[in-house]
């Protein structure tokens, strides 16, 4: 029931989608701007390394013959291309100041622009609450500004953690794929990395399914939130993980074949319609588990405590 919810709330909110993308799409223009920024900054200091302009010279020498289809310079291109990257990572190694400022640099732009995208995903949060608790249709930066010093909060204590879950994981996965199942073909480990990828992610959205909703709808403070959403109160982990599972690979498959039909465009859409449809399960499974009214759409409202709908005028006459 809470999948047909799910849909009907996916539905009811679709232009929040446009919304999400617009908001994302600024924040990543912004953010490939500052990076694009910091590389070129890197590149001018690898000018004055020897090492460097010779790697410059060999492979537009190589990119050049190879332009003209002369290929007899190739046996001479090659080993000089490895013979420069084994010294310029040399370099590197005996002078890391070189280079760490700029990792440093990268490091802020990207935990900066997660933060910012946190800030919109509350944002979407805040306009499906709006929408199932009152039919409300609130303009998307006008409710980011309502909610910014929460939004703000949350982000701060959600983008932190996810990215030392996500460094867990990546270390969990370097381990179980490359030590202790490496002696497998190819296909296999890359069939046991996705599976591997998908639950590790089910299980950061179960952990985390009621922390959006306990502060929107439940008016918790952020640190009592993400305790509520980690204890499982709730209940039913093992139908929440089951799901998050399940949307998973829908996701994956959705934008896969997204980015292959369309060439990229289509992820566009079916990316922040992803982000929807989460948040969207997301307040149907706290609205039904805590016995809250909701509208899935302009007529019908549900009664989580039977699974009853009804519709808008008998809501209203109190039935």
């Amino acid at each position: 029931m809470k999948f047909k919810h799910t849909i009907n709330l996916l539905i009811d909110n679709f232009k929040t989608t446009y919304k999400l993308l617009f908001y994302r799409a600024v924040i990543t223009v912004l953010a490939s701007l500052a990076y694009y920024g910091i590389i070129v900054l890197f590149v001018k200091t690898l000018n004055n390394i020897v090492y460097y302009t010779n790697l410059k010279d060999t492979f537009s020498k190589l990119f050049a013959d190879f332009l003209n289809g002369d290929f007899s310079g190739m046996p001479i291109y090659f080993p000089e291309i490895g013979e420069n990257v084994k010294n310029l990572l040399k370099y590197f190694a005996d002078a890391p100041s070189t280079f760490i400022p700029f990792i440093i640099a990268i490091l802020v732009v990207y935990l900066v622009s997660q933060f910012l995208h946190a800030l919109g995903n509350y944002t979407a949060s805040a306009l499906i609450n709006d929408k199932m608790a009152m039919q409300s249709d609130a303009p998307f930066f006008i409710t980011l500004i309502k909610n910014l010093g929460k939004a703000s909060a949350y982000s701060a204590i959600y983008v932190p953690l996810s990215l030392v879950y996500d460094a867990i994981c990546v270390v969990v996965l370097y381990f179980v794929l490359f030590k202790a199942l490496s002696p497998l073909p190819f296909m296999a480990l890359l069939f046991l990395a996705v599976l591997l990828m998908i639950l590790l992610i089910a299980l950061k959205l179960t952990l985390t399914v009621d922390f959006f909703p306990a502060i929107i709808c439940g008016k918790m403070g952020v640190g009592r939130a993400l305790g509520y959403s980690l204890s499982r109160k709730s209940g039913n982990t093992l139908g929440v993980y089951a799901f998050f599972s399940f949307s998973c690979v829908l996701i994956m498959s959705i934008n896969v074949m997204a980015a292959m039909t369309t060439l990229g465009v289509g992820l566009l859409i079916s990316v922040p319609f992803s982000y929807v449809y989460l948040l969207c399960f997301e307040f149907a499974n706290y609205y039904v588990n805590n016995d809250i009214k909701f509208f899935t759409d302009k007529r019908t409202i549900v009664k989580p405590e039977h699974e009853k709908e009804t519709s808008r005028e008998d809501f209203l006459r109190g039935e």
